[in-house]
């Protein structure tokens, strides 16, 4: 009794020497790291030097976070931000900056290239994707995959709610405590505390109206992104 006691307060102190040098490791290359991290084993940053990670935040197994950019931050994780196993986020010449108590579901995946600006207290469900960047397609006589790219940014408000397996496309503002239905394809802007769902996602609801329907009737109020001229 007294051996399995001992065998599992030496196993407890060796992830906890572990976990304290996994921090200390990544306090030094990362461009800061708040305080009270959660950096489980696996997670991994590329270009660490332009990634800020506030305070009490959870990056779990298997995260990726690339901050390819001349952006600065590439990626920028303000406090108390939980991102879950298996997401990428992926600055790619552009920038993704996630707002405070933000909560990025399991296997979903951000795409900077055009700028992502993603407020306060956001829920993103798993397997969602949002996507700033495709590709050029006029001409025929050349693959598409040589024809360029166009990047627009996109701009999630503070209290929104993204359901599993929503996708967010290039250029999309979402207003301020809306709600996207799973499985949700947003190929244009959603107002403030609207309900949207379907592909393409359209407005079925709001928040503030719940007899209101109409797109027209809820306005939209329009949001500032810091985002620029950043895909080459």
């Amino acid at each position: 009794m007294h051996i399995a006691i001992n065998m599992a307060s030496i196993k407890t102190a060796l992830r906890n020497s572990y976990s304290m040098l996994r921090h200390v490791f990544w306090r030094r290359r990362l461009g800061s790291l708040g305080s009270c991290p959660d950096i489980q084993p696996g997670a991994h940053f590329e270009y660490p030097g332009n990634i800020l990670v506030g305070e009490k935040c959870r990056i779990a197994r298997q995260v990726i976070m690339r901050a390819n950019t001349d952006e600065k931050p590439g990626i920028d994780i303000a406090n108390d931000v939980c991102v879950q196993e298996n997401v990428l986020i992926n600055a790619n010449r552009g920038f993704v900056s996630i707002g405070h108590g933000s909560w990025i579901g399991p296997c979903s995946v951000i795409s900077g290239n055009g700028g992502v600006d993603i407020g306060e207290n956001v829920m993103i469900a798993s397997h969602c994707a949002i996507n700033t960047v495709s590709h050029n397609n006029c001409r025929t006589d050349i693959p598409m995959r040589d024809q360029g790219l166009n990047c627009e940014p996109v701009l999630i408000g503070d209290d929104v709610w993204i359901g599993i397996g929503a996708i967010i496309l290039q250029g999309i503002q979402i207003g301020r405590g809306s709600i996207i239905g799973a499985g949700a394809v947003v190929t244009r802007d959603i107002p403030p505390y609207s309900i949207a769902m379907g592909t393409p996602a359209r407005v079925t609801g709001s928040r503030l109206h719940p007899d209101c329907v109409n797109e027209a009737d809820l306005g939209f109020e329009s949001l500032d992104i810091r985002a620029g001229e950043i895909c080459h």
